[in-house]
């Protein structure tokens, strides 16, 4: 049975797609099996792994509002991973399941045809807390939190982290915290007392690996590709190699 992962944070440009893709595709150069899921109507995770976002036959916008689509019909590789991409149209997907019932666990429903076909499978969630972000964490067994190593880091967080005690209490009591993943880290003074900070908010959920600002990590999308298969000896491709070893590792001491 894959692990699902949500990777959230309310905050906007942390690093969730790019994280979602390169720790993906780090897991699968370790001989894992990699689902990701771009639950994000930005579709950013899906266009920068090289898919024609406008140009889709169907989407995750399509399993999950319309029941008769499966995640298996939307599937796409790439790389060495398999993507179920999304669409602009998922901006809808909130007002279609508002009237469901049982709303909040359609993605939950969505997955289970493919758990088993997977060691990971990594949710990559919008930047906002609506129901595209409570079925993510409905359906998953971990979140995965990136925060920027810069001022502000901490904002946003209270909120993921009250989110997920509510879902823990209503919809998923398995849920937890996998870790925290420091991104965009600089070497400065300021770097250094965010850190500081999230580690004592945090304890030992943070991960020793540390995402530090690489412009390949920026570049890689524009080319359709992960950092591996467009700079796999950069500083970038470095980090992520040594998140998904660690990841690995935590799996396995769960």
């Amino acid at each position: 049975m894959g692990l699902a992962v949500a990777i959230s944070n309310m905050k906007g440009g942390t690093g969730k797609t790019t994280t979602a893709m390169n720790l993906g595709a780090g897991l699968a150069r370790l001989g894992q099996r990699v689902l990701l899921v771009d639950a994000d109507p930005q579709s950013n995770l899906s266009a920068g792994l090289g898919i024609d976002v406008q140009n889709l036959g169907a989407s995750m916008y399509e399993v999950l509002s319309d029941r008769d689509t499966s995640i298996k019909d939307v599937l796409v590789t790439r790389d060495g991973l398999d993507i179920a991409p999304s669409h602009i149209n998922m901006v809808a997907v909130e007002i279609e399941l508002s009237t469901r019932i049982g709303r909040e666990r359609t993605l939950t429903k969505a997955l289970e045809p493919v758990r088993r076909d997977y060691d990971f499978i990594l949710i990559d969630c919008p930047p906002s807390l609506g129901l595209i972000t409570i079925n993510a964490l409905a359906a998953a067994d971990s979140v995965l939190i990136p925060i920027q190593g810069q001022y502000y880091a901490l904002y946003g967080v209270s909120q993921i982290m009250q989110t997920i005690d509510i879902v823990r209490t209503e919809l998923n009591r398995k849920l937890d915290v996998l870790g925290v993943i420091l991104t965009q880290v600089t070497p400065t003074r300021l770097a250094k007392e965010v850190i500081e900070d999230v580690r004592k908010y945090f304890g030992d959920k943070v991960f020793n690996t540390m995402i530090h600002q690489n412009i390949r990590l920026a570049e890689a999308p524009a080319h359709g590709t992960h950092i591996f298969g467009y700079d796999p000896i950069c500083r970038g491709a470095e980090d992520y190699a040594s998140l998904a070893s660690e990841v690995m590792e935590r799996c396995r001491n769960a």
